[in-house]
């Protein structure tokens, strides 16, 4: 009802304080202005120059007053700017150069934001405010602090609700050790760091304005273990010790959780937390649900929790059921109508409107006090006057401690700072998005350290920045400065001066209170989870870590979901194929461009290449299937020679994939069959130091290979194939020619293989059988074309022979096309072009190897800078260019030689003449050459890398 008119008021005084504000700004650069006029023009050029540097003075002739500046820079056409001997400055704020007399005051946009902090902000706000206090300006600021107040009654609402709930259960009360002060002692703990909290975001320790800070309630069931931990350690010291022994490791937690904090922020680590497993934080937020649940049982019953038969009946005894039921049933009946009501304030009104209503059934029954107190409805309190603030100060004394019993109180303390340091990197991001805001995590970080530690200091508990009030505060209004000053001040007036009320407060509301968070979290946890379509395994951890500490205990509860976490994901991540594709040499060719006869050849005996495409992290649970995959194949076809394992997608390898690699070679090794690595750009090292590389010749030859990819390793496997092409051939015409055998690039790998002379004579193995008989096919079916001798003819007769069946000659493109071509001779390692160059002509590859290259990105990402990646190699009797000459489009790749080479060159000058003499014959050199070599070579290229990806 009264949210516009708030929000009109406190734009309203805004406004009168950015009025007062630009003002005194615009009276200093009146008076730096005026004392500039005074200079001469040269002078004030000087001063410019030498006051801003890389600036360049529009500045001509004498020096004019404001107004003649602003029609100077109209008339030169340059910006409309004030001419000042430097930038004048207020307060740590540049006056920018567009403000004169006539600028509006409320433009906020003139005037950037000085990159301080938000307390040297507010301070320098505060002494500006003070420097230029106007009578008028309290009647705006008494406006402004009367808006906020809703929101600060209202984050103190939920401050008190929650001191009530949760700091009455700081304290095992059942215990005997545990004085009857230590629930007021325990509110009191609660509020004191909530107090701390709320002062340090406020005043710069929190980006967010409205941040609300409280103590950390997850924490409970840790501190409650610290206590039966020292108390099983001191069985024979009396209370007061036992007691000082537990306030010290309270504080210590504090002080270990806010430098576990402090560190995270200063060394930029908050990002670090976020690779916990979110699983294994839900289930802790289950466990923390339930023994929310239990310690709300235990505050209205008084019955301490043991798993026995006897608590049982004594929890479900009537004079009990009716206490814990009633809180319990209230819980239920808020959470049934917060399905029907989504407003914010309804939860803090409800819990407003329950002790009203208490009361109004008390008096009208006419119950008596006392009556009431004795049968559990009240908070009982110990006979006299109230403790005192400052009671939990009284439990220390460091004279009583048993220093001896705090290190086993460690292990616990280490959980919880884990366990809460979790939150942090939830809850900021949560508000940023909420609010609108873009904040530092590790400043926030920083900001939760300082909280922690001066709240350690102090003697109390872990606190935090609490998302759902930080929320409601902000949006009811509460996001400033002096609204967080105000919420602070009223909560430490509530700390001082609240233990007189405590007696008064309904159990039914502090219980209920308490059930009402355990069943929000115990639902998060277990039922919320179910339906967002958790994995099986996961959903498992969950209830395992919420049972276990329901039933044993948190610090055991967090280490079985840890080991759990890592079992269930060795289990998920096995059963997820290493393998991603695996290929045949007939399926998967490299991007070579080969002779027709070859390629026949190649399609006859590309069985015998097999490659394997692996994915992922190689470890114990995923090589077997690498395992699998290679003896399957083996058994299936025994004409393989060559098993290529590609590794482009393997970011890493662990020891015992590295020993089953091992085991993999000496089966290979038996068998004579070579293993290829290629892509080992990440764990090449790795498996270099292995030893996997280091194998003696077998039969003079070595079957161990690594290459930087799958196309270098496809060309090696191809060319050895070929080999025996060739020997094939040079029996049967008693020599190879020259021409033929330079049509095999010479690839290396890192262990050179020599030739397989075992595959001169007729083969006895499968694969050795299947060599010879397709070579015999090829050489029968594909003959060698005779070759022309005419140099002039050459360039023609090398494409008509590579992409032709044979006999198709057409002696009249021979002639058509003699004399166009120009004979070059290529260095090793020369450029001929390179991408975006216009295409001026194309090149048919003589003797030698040129390859086709792009810049290989993934290569940079791993540090090597200037790596290329070949796209294709060029062997004799290939074409490139033609593609980017006849379409007249900008070179794509660089173009370079591999070798030293012999190109023949085609010029566009000489093309276009070709075109003009005679189109029918220039259409036929296109149709027949041109595109035919573009079909075969389009088809291998994209087919190869299409595959791959």
């Amino acid at each position: 009802m009264f949210e516009g008119v708030i929000q009109d008021k406190r734009e309203h005084f805004e406004r009168k304080r950015q009025i007062s504000q630009l003002s005194a700004l615009r009276q200093l650069a009146m008076s730096i202005e005026q004392q500039g006029s005074d200079d001469s023009a040269g002078e004030e050029a000087e001063s410019d120059h030498s006051a801003v540097p890389g600036v360049t003075s529009t500045a001509t002739g004498g020096h004019h007053g404001r107004n003649g500046d602003r029609r100077a820079g109209k008339a030169h056409g340059g910006d409309n700017h004030l001419s000042l001997p430097a930038p004048a400055t207020a307060g740590g704020l540049e006056l920018p150069a567009e403000v004169d007399e006539n600028t509006p005051l409320l433009v906020e946009s003139l005037y950037p934001k000085p990159q301080r902090g938000r307390a040297s902000r507010f301070v320098a706000g505060l002494g500006s405010s003070v420097k230029n206090f106007r009578p008028r300006d309290i009647l705006s600021y008494s406006v402004f602090v009367m808006a906020t107040i809703p929101a600060v009654v209202l984050a103190l609402i939920l401050n008190v609700l929650d001191a009530m709930s949760y700091g009455i259960v700081i304290f095992p009360n059942a215990e005997s050790y545990i004085p009857d002060t230590a629930i007021q002692a325990g509110i009191s703990m609660f509020l004191a760091s909530t107090v701390i909290s709320q002062l340090v975001y406020t005043m710069g320790g929190s980006a967010f304005t409205g941040a609300v800070g409280s103590m950390m309630i997850e924490v409970m069931p840790f501190l409650h273990i610290i206590c039966r931990t020292i108390a099983s350690e001191m069985t024979a010291a009396s209370s007061h010790a036992i007691l000082a022994t537990v306030m010290v490791a309270y504080a210590m937690s504090t002080l270990i959780t806010g430098l576990v904090f402090l560190l995270l922020g200063v060394f930029k680590l908050g990002n670090l937390v976020q690779f916990f497993p979110r699983h294994i934080l839900v289930g802790c937020i289950g466990g923390i649900g339930l023994f929310l649940i239990l310690t709300g049982i235990e505050v209205t019953t008084g019955v301490t929790t043991v798993y026995t038969f006897d608590w049982l009946k004594a929890i479900f005894n009537p004079s009990t059921l009716k206490l814990w039921g009633s809180s319990f049933g209230l819980a239920i009946f808020l959470k049934m109508m917060q399905r029907r009501i989504q407003h914010p304030l309804f939860v803090p009104m409800f819990y407003v409107c329950v002790p009203i209503v208490f009361y109004v059934v008390v008096f009208a029954g006419r119950f008596s006090m006392e009556d009431v107190r004795s049968a559990g409805w009240l908070i009982s309190l110990p006979e006299g006057p109230p403790a005192a603030f400052y009671e939990f100060w009284t439990y220390y004394d460091f004279g009583a401690v048993d220093w001896g019993a705090i290190p086993a109180t460690i292990p616990t303390q280490l959980a919880l700072t884990f366990f809460g340091i979790l939150h942090v990197p939830i809850n900021v991001p949560a508000l940023a998005v909420s609010t609108h805001q873009d904040v530092d995590l590790n400043q926030e970080l920083i900001g939760h350290g300082i909280s922690n530690l001066i709240s350690g200091a102090f003697g109390t508990t872990q606190n935090y920045l609490v998302y759902s009030n930080s929320i409601l505060y902000i949006r009811s209004g509460g996001n400033s400065i002096t609204g967080g000053l105000m919420l602070a001040g009223a909560t430490a007036l509530i700390w001082i001066a609240g233990g007189k009320v405590i007696g008064f407060v309904p159990t039914i509301v502090v219980g209920s209170l308490i059930f009402h968070l355990g069943i929000d979290l115990l639902k998060e946890s277990v039922w919320d989870t179910w339906n967002t379509g958790i994995h099986m395994l996961e959903y498992a951890t969950i209830i395992s870590i919420v049972t276990i500490m329901g039933v044993v205990g948190f610090t055991e509860g967090i280490l079985t979901g840890v080991v759990l976490a890592c079992v269930f994901f060795v289990v998920m991540y096995a059963r997820r194929s290493v393998i991603r594709a695996t290929y045949t040499g007939s399926q998967l060719r490299s991007t070579v461009h080969r002779l027709y006869r070859q390629q026949y050849f190649l399609d006859q005996v590309g069985e015998q290449i097999h490659i394997i495409k692996l994915q992922g992290f190689m470890f114990f649970g995923t090589i077997n299937q690498l395992d699998v995959n290679i003896a399957v194949s083996l058994e299936n076809d025994s004409r393989i020679r060559y098993i290529v394992l590609d590794f482009s997608l393997i970011y890493g390898i662990d020891y015992s994939a590295l020993e089953s690699f091992h085991r993999i070679k000496r089966t290979l090794r038996e068998r004579h069959i070579h293993l290829v690595f290629a892509g080992l750009t990440v764990v090449g090292k790795t498996l270099a130091q292995s030893g996997i590389f280091d194998e003696e010749e077998e039969d003079g030859e070595i079957l161990v290979h690594a290459f930087e990819d799958v196309n270098e390793s496809l060309e090696w496997c191809e060319n050895q194939l070929l080999v025996t092409y060739y020997r094939r051939m040079a029996v049967k015409d008693g020599a190879v020619e020259a021409s033929e055998t330079r049509d095999i690039p010479k690839r290396p790998s890192r262990r050179l293989s020599k030739l397989d002379d075992a595959s001169a004579g007729l083969g006895v193995t499968p694969r050795q059988k299947q060599v010879h008989q397709a070579a015999s096919l090829v050489l029968t079916d594909a003959p060698a074309p005779p070759q022309i001798s005419t140099e002039t003819f050459l360039p023609v007769a090398l494409l008509l022979q590579a992409f032709s069946e044979p006999g198709d000659y057409d002696p009249e493109l021979l002639h058509f096309c003699e004399g166009k071509f120009e004979r070059l001779e290529v260095k090793k390692d020369a450029v001929l072009w390179i991408p975006g160059e216009d295409p001026n002509e194309l090149y048919v590859v003589h003797e030698g190897e040129l390859v086709l290259v792009i810049k290989d990105n993934e290569a940079e990402a791993h540090g090597r800078h200037g790596a290329m990646k070949v796209v294709e190699t060029l062997l004799p009797g290939t074409m490139v260019g033609e593609l980017e000459l006849f379409s007249n489009r900008p070179r794509t790749c660089r173009l370079v030689a591999a070798t030293d080479a012999v190109v023949w060159r085609l010029s566009k000058q000489s093309c276009d003449e070709l075109a003009e003499a005679n189109p029918k014959l220039m259409l036929k050199f296109v149709t027949r050459i041109a595109l035919g070599f573009d079909a075969a070579r389009f088809y291998n290229t994209v087919y190869h890398w299409a595959q791959l990806k």
